[in-house]
């Protein structure tokens, strides 16, 4: 089944320093229900994390390039037979590309270990949806009144003091996989098939228990007035808002919400 609506809102907090983080998010194939998001943040003070970031982004999105550039080459069809195989296989060349060039050009610059990012990606292609990350980002999906995060966190990662994104340590970036660390990373991923009515939320961050509880009631409540047959103007923020006690801190929030099917009219009768 093909997706045909696929609303996306995203916020990023104003506190948040401008050289310690950014995001992406288009439509590669200029078609309903299709999207890329990248989300990119430094785990170390200094340069080198702060261009690792910036690498991680670029080469991260040069990866996705090389398969959605198959997939505009003319056969119309192309896409409409894309598996949930190839959606997952799109992060893993794109994870690849963006550690293999950070990796690389760290050592180039004898900067091995300064330059490391925490990276998160997610694609959706017709109803097929994968979200893979390298570091301390997070994935839900609310469906059904029910929530499931795409991800496992351990105790240490869920320990977000006061809401507040902190650089560890270099020696806990040493200890934990991040894009650029090592020559090879362990990337998660996991996918599924989306349907209408489907909520998708990334964040920067891991969520506490009290986090995701927050989460959940806005999800739920929201979902009971409507939601998400269309998605109210600034909605990742009103969320954020909700779920964090200080929201202003969070380097991005991705809300994508699938909406029913609808039909689309290109042509004009006169």
């Amino acid at each position: 089944m093909s997706l045909t609506r696929l609303d996306c809102d995203i916020f990023r907090g104003q506190d948040v320093p401008a050289d310690a983080s950014s995001y992406i998010a288009l439509n590669p194939l200029a078609k309903p229900a299709q999207l890329v998001f990248a989300g990119s943040t430094a785990v170390l003070q200094g340069l080198g994390s702060q261009v690792a970031y910036r690498l991680a982004l670029d080469y991260f999105m040069r990866g996705v390039e090389s398969h959605y550039a198959d997939l505009r080459g003319g056969d119309a069809s192309r896409a409409e037979q894309i598996g949930e195989d190839e959606v997952t296989r799109i992060l893993e060349d794109a994870f690849r590309t963006a550690n293999t060039s950070v990796y690389g050009f760290g050592h180039k610059l004898a900067a091995g270990g300064r330059m490391a990012a925490s990276l998160l990606g997610m694609v959706v292609v017709q109803d097929r949806f994968a979200a893979a990350r390298v570091g301390t980002g997070s994935v839900y999906l609310f469906r059904d009144n029910q929530l499931f995060p795409f991800f496992g966190s351990d105790d240490a990662e869920r320990a977000v003091v006061g809401d507040i994104e902190e650089f560890p340590s270099a020696l806990s970036v040493q200890r934990q996989a991040f894009v650029g660390s090592n020559s090879l990373i362990d990337v998660e991923i996991a996918s599924v098939t989306l349907s209408a009515g489907d909520v998708v939320c990334a964040f920067s961050r891991p969520l506490s228990s009290l986090n995701e509880t927050l989460l959940f009631q806005h999800l739920e409540s929201v979902s009971a007035q409507g939601f998400p047959v269309s998605q109210a103007p600034h909605a990742a923020e009103d969320l954020c808002v909700e779920v964090f006690t200080q929201p202003d801190t969070l380097s991005f929030c991705c809300l994508a919400t699938v909406g029913p099917e609808v039909i689309y009219c290109t042509k004009r009768v006169s």
